[in-house]
């Protein structure tokens, strides 16, 4: 060892020659390492003691190189400490990767969670987005487009809303088709000066009442993120159409009438016309209603879904089981519809909410949210921020939420939001209630048994994409007449998959890249008339998720 060392001191001594006047120049202050620490990674035959010996000798012995803890025997990773008041750590960086025992050499930097606080100078008061994770989600994706481009709409429906307010103006969902005020229908959609959006009542885009509730709950929705202005919302850069004036049944179902038609039309020209509306709030409701003596109402939900809408309601806010006193729409059967109810600051059912293990599908915060608001609505309309309670600000949660996934740069997850609408919204309304917080106040009282969390879905979409989960299963696999054989499969993603056949070494006989049908039955047709008698295994996979089956050659 003493001959290699001679060559090395040598050639390394002049690159260590002024490191204690370097020393005082050190910034003691760096955040994102921790100071007098080196991880090491030695070469196979390497002797640890060795080459601490020898970094040693190489800087005079006054930094005390030393181990503190060894990170993997198998691996021969170590975690060594120096005095940085003596030794810089890039000079000792330097050293160590230059040193013919060490493989790897590297500062110990401390990791971040990944999520994303915005800069608005309110955020903190809103620890309604830190319960259900929101800010750990923005680090996926903070809203405003899907992978294929498309402009994501949510629509919500309102006595009114204070557009003027700087959090909200920026997210204004507008009608481009449309020429403002000039008495045309100018995109065809069979509603003429709908620039801004729908005002059943007036049969115009005007706003509607300019209050509090609206300007409450477009914030929580879609308040402009990372703005440097008041508050967030869940969806950072999610367009929101406004429906005004929604107060009486038939302004309810006009109001989703206007949202089918812009998404019928999206859909019809793959995007030239119309909104890509994903889904809808409604932040209303009526007490001890029941579904059947609101049959249009409820109706308008299927309607929407199919077109690729989903739509988000709030329940009661009262203690009652609406499975027994009744509620709308609650009590609406359809499988587009999201009911919502209420939950405090720690994520416990809310008392004065309504529940129900039938009709009401998930808890969100809806305790002394804040928000965005109208501080003066019967004056001057004056842009500002306060609180709202109750099931009015659960619901836009989830509404916002569903705009969030959307954007998810997942293609797989949306790819087919054109071409199979219902099935899209179907398939982001299932992973949302699949990813629930479980909280025990809900278990029995809602259909997840929890509440919101933004994180956990985000995550299962990334799962998703990756092709980590399931259900990857060949469903049915046929011997058919002269060795041929009809594998019958389904897979959660339709990206390549590979199918390949092994001998019992392990030695790949065959392999080809099958591209799958998403969520349906595929078919794989291999001819094994080639192999030799024996037993065999064919597999379906795609990164680390597999799954095989042996057959017999006979």
């Amino acid at each position: 060892m003493t001959a290699r060392l001679l060559p090395l001191v040598l050639l390394l001594s002049l690159a260590f020659s002024g490191t204690a006047q370097q020393a005082s120049a050190v910034d003691n202050t760096i955040p994102n390492r921790r100071i007098g620490e080196m991880l090491i990674q030695l070469a196979p035959k390497a002797q640890l003691t060795a080459v601490l010996s020898e970094l040693n000798t190489l800087t005079s012995g006054t930094a005390n190189i030393s181990l503190k803890r060894t990170l993997s025997d198998n691996w021969h990773m170590y975690l060594i400490g120096f005095d940085e008041q003596v030794l810089s750590a890039e000079r000792l960086l330097s050293l160590a990767r230059k040193h013919p025992g060490i493989d790897i050499a590297q500062l110990n930097h401390e990791t971040k969670e990944r999520d994303t606080e915005p800069n608005d100078p309110e955020w903190w008061r809103q620890d309604n987005m830190t319960l259900i994770n929101a800010h750990k989600a923005w680090d996926a994706s903070t809203g405003g487009v899907t992978p294929a481009g498309d402009t994501i709409v949510v629509a919500i429906l309102e006595r009114g809303v204070l557009f003027s307010h700087p959090d909200l103006a920026p997210n204004r969902w507008w009608n481009w088709n449309e020429i403002p005020n000039d008495g045309i229908d100018n995109d065809n959609n069979g509603y003429i000066d709908d620039f801004g959006g729908w005002n059943p009542r007036n049969q115009s885009d005007d706003t509607g009442n300019q209050g509090v509730h609206g300007t409450q709950v477009f914030g929580i929705v879609g308040a402009a993120g990372n703005n440097l202005v008041g508050v967030s919302g869940v969806s950072w850069n999610v367009k929101m159409m406004n429906l005004a004036d929604v107060q009486w049944e038939d302004e309810v179902i006009a109001a989703y009438e206007y949202v089918a038609d812009q998404r019928r039309l999206y859909n019809q020209t793959n995007g030239a016309k119309g909104a890509f509306v994903v889904v809808t709030n409604a932040s209303l409701g009526l007490d001890n209603e029941r579904a059947e003596d609101h049959q249009l109402w409820c109706a308008m939900y299927d309607s929407l879904g199919t077109l690729g809408v989903l739509s988000v309601g709030s329940t009661a806010n009262k203690n009652v089981d609406v499975e027994v006193a009744g509620d709308m729409p609650s009590t609406c059967t359809s499988s587009y519809l999201i009911v919502v109810n209420n939950v405090d600051k720690n994520g416990a059912k809310v008392l004065s909410t309504g529940f129900g293990d039938v009709s009401v599908d998930l808890g969100a915060p809806g305790e002394s949210v804040y928000t965005t608001s109208n501080l003066s609505p019967n004056g001057s309309n004056t842009p500002g921020y306060g609180t709202i309670s109750g099931t009015s600000a659960a619901a836009p949660h989830v509404t916002g939420a569903v705009g969030l996934l959307y954007s998810m740069s997942c293609e797989t997850f949306t790819s087919d939001a054109l071409t199979a609408p219902a099935t899209c919204a179907l398939r982001v309304r299932e992973l949302l209630l699949d990813n629930v917080q479980p909280e025990e106040t809900l278990a029995g009282k809602t259909v997840t048994g929890g509440y919101l969390d933004l994180e956990r879905s985000v995550n299962a979409i990334r799962e998703l994409c990756n092709g980590l989960v399931g259900p990857l299963e060949m469903t049915r696999v046929q011997d058919l007449d002269n060795n041929q054989w009809r594998i019958e499969f389904q897979t959660p993603t339709f990206l390549p998959y590979r199918f390949r056949v092994f001998n019992m070494l392990g030695q790949q006989l065959y392999d080809k890249e099958i591209i799958p049908h998403q969520f349906a039955s595929n078919v794989i047709e291999y001819d094994a008339s080639e192999l030799p008698r024996g037993v065999y295994v064919m597999s379906i996979g795609r990164g680390k998720l597999i799954t095989s089956r042996r057959f017999r050659k006979l």
